[in-house]
């Protein structure tokens, strides 16, 4: 089976095409412009973002059995952490974000904000996607999870626990300590 992740910036799809990945025992392909890999074969979960996609029209988006479009509502949150992300240079490490550094970097936030609307709403009517799903129902209610694996057909799972909301990035050392 070929499973497609088309995300916005910054919304878990690093984390949900991991689980997939490992859930299936297929191939991981994360963001595969920027890591130039190639997208050919089958038993596979490729995550693009959905500015790679956007304009380009030699993308294959026909030859995928599963299609997830997966955006994060909470769009000046996903703001912030892309606008941080990309001046750290911390993609995938956990990270901490301070008020006066959200002050400092308000305007890029606010304009990212309204790029990211965009791009969300374009994943939304997409008319490729057959299953929308979303940061906040993956990550904070779970409610998108049974629906991910119900689509997908997935009946035993090992590695969900890599969909708590305990391994996200921003200010896990404080999730955590909320926990215990």
């Amino acid at each position: 089976m070929r499973i497609l992740i088309i995300a916005l910036v910054r919304s878990g799809g690093h984390q949900l095409n991991e689980w997939l990945a490992l859930e299936l025992g297929y191939k991981m392909i994360h963001e595969p412009i920027r890591t130039n890999q190639s997208v050919e074969g089958d038993n596979l979960v490729v995550k693009y973002l959905i500015n790679e996609i956007e304009n380009r029209m030699d993308i294959d988006l026909e030859n995928w059995d599963k299609i997830i479009g997966l955006v994060r509502n909470d769009t000046i949150e996903c703001a912030k952490s892309f606008v941080y992300a990309e001046q750290m240079d911390k993609w995938h490490d956990e990270y901490e974000m301070t008020s006066e550094w959200i002050e400092d970097n308000k305007e890029n936030i606010i304009q990212l904000e309204s790029i990211l609307k965009n791009q969300m709403n374009f994943i939304k009517e997409f008319d490729i996607v057959q299953l929308q799903v979303t940061y906040e129902g993956i990550y904070n209610t779970k409610e998108d999870i049974q629906k991910i694996k119900d689509y997908i057909g997935i009946t035993e799972q090992k590695y969900e626990h890599l969909l708590d909301n305990t391994n996200r990035l921003r200010d896990r050392r404080k999730t955590k300590r909320k926990l215990l």
